[in-house]
């Protein structure tokens, strides 16, 4: 007797069997391509706008310095139409600076010049950001105990300023290749409001690095969140650890004394590096420690035009400081920022 094509546990399987299962084989192989296609079609990058350019203009004095700043979050948010939160690290790939006025100078022999600068990246700020950040969001919750966090805006966000020079600066705004400045919606940066100091209430605004503003508790104009972090904080004890003076005179210690030289070591072991190697004191970024932005990037112009590499800028702000040996020189300033997985832009969770 001839045996049938396939055979399985001792069951005979007829062609009508095999070809069944053949369909439904390949049926389940289709569907696992397809399941298979639209994950990888679900982690595409999100498109995104990571261009930016301004236009900075230096002083009518031949070689004055200028400062010009920008929000990252907020132009990014306008040329994308949606909301990019302030409270991220924005990766900046590369930024080139073009003078309209300086390709070829005879007269002017001197370079422009152009640094950019940022927040400093330090644990301390990102502590300090954040505690201003979960009383803003607790003041606002106390405000809004009557079930009535619907009244909150749509596209609320914590914001606060550089430093105080950011706050008498108009920030500058993307532009087309035309020269339009692109339609910015509202930006407002947060407030605080608190009764210290006042039968009323004290409003206030904050920026991250330098002294605080205003007259004291129930004046306030805008305070310094690394300064007030600071006060805040327990600090460590200047000359650790505090070592007994009779320590080279103990009976013990001596036993072992047979060159006279140990009372010599414990003298340098004692001394050296008990003092802490920063200030124990005052904070990096506070008043009277490095009050103003970091530099991290600075560059002259050649023949007009300079590149400077890529750097990280918290909460997206960066000041631009440039002079220019030209009169009212134009500096067209293109940020590009790195592709990442928020909304298209690389911009890190502080």
């Amino acid at each position: 007797m001839a045996l049938a094509r396939g055979a399985h546990i001792g069951r005979t399987i007829s062609d009508d069997d095999l070809g069944v299962f053949m369909a439904q084989t390949n049926k389940t192989s289709k569907k696992g391509k397809s399941s298979s296609k639209r994950s990888r079609s679900a982690k595409k990058m999100i498109p995104a706008v990571r261009y930016l350019r301004y236009e900075l203009n230096n002083s009518g004095t031949v070689n004055t310095e200028t400062s010009h700043y920008v929000d990252l979050a907020r132009d990014l948010s306008v040329v994308n139409r949606r909301l990019m939160r302030s409270g991220r690290i924005y990766h900046i790939k590369k930024i080139t600076v073009v003078s309209s006025n300086t390709p070829n100078m005879p007269d002017a022999p001197e370079a422009g010049r152009i640094s950019a600068s940022v927040i400093p990246l330090s644990w301390v700020s990102r502590q300090a950001w954040k505690r201003g950040f979960q009383t803003w969001q607790k003041m606002n919750r106390e405000a809004m105990h009557a079930n009535l966090p619907s009244v909150q805006g749509t596209w609320a966000d914590f914001k606060v300023y550089m430093h105080s020079g950011q706050t008498t600066h108009t920030l500058l705004t993307p532009k087309d290749n035309g020269g339009n400045s692109y339609s910015v919606g509202e930006w407002t940066y947060s407030r605080y409001v608190s009764p210290d100091g006042t039968t009323s209430a004290d409003e206030f605004g904050a920026w991250m690095l330098g002294d605080h503003a205003g007259g004291g508790a129930g004046s306030w104009t805008n305070i310094g969140l690394i300064k007030s972090y600071a006060e805040s904080r327990a600090t460590v004890q200047d000359g650790s650890p505090l070592v007994p003076s009779t320590l080279s005179d103990d009976p013990l210690v001596n036993v072992f004394d047979y060159g006279t030289t140990v009372d010599e070591v414990l003298n340098n072991i004692e001394g050296d590096n008990d003092q802490a190697p920063y200030n124990v004191f005052t904070y990096p970024g506070e008043a009277g420690n490095g009050p103003q932005p970091m530099v991290v990037q600075d560059t002259t112009l050649v023949d007009g035009r300079a590149i400077m590499s890529g750097f990280e800028a918290m909460l997206g702000l960066v000041e631009f400081e440039i002079k220019s040996p030209i009169v009212n020189d134009v500096y067209s300033v293109l940020v590009e920022l790195a592709s990442g997985p928020y909304r298209g832009i690389k911009a890190d969770v502080i």
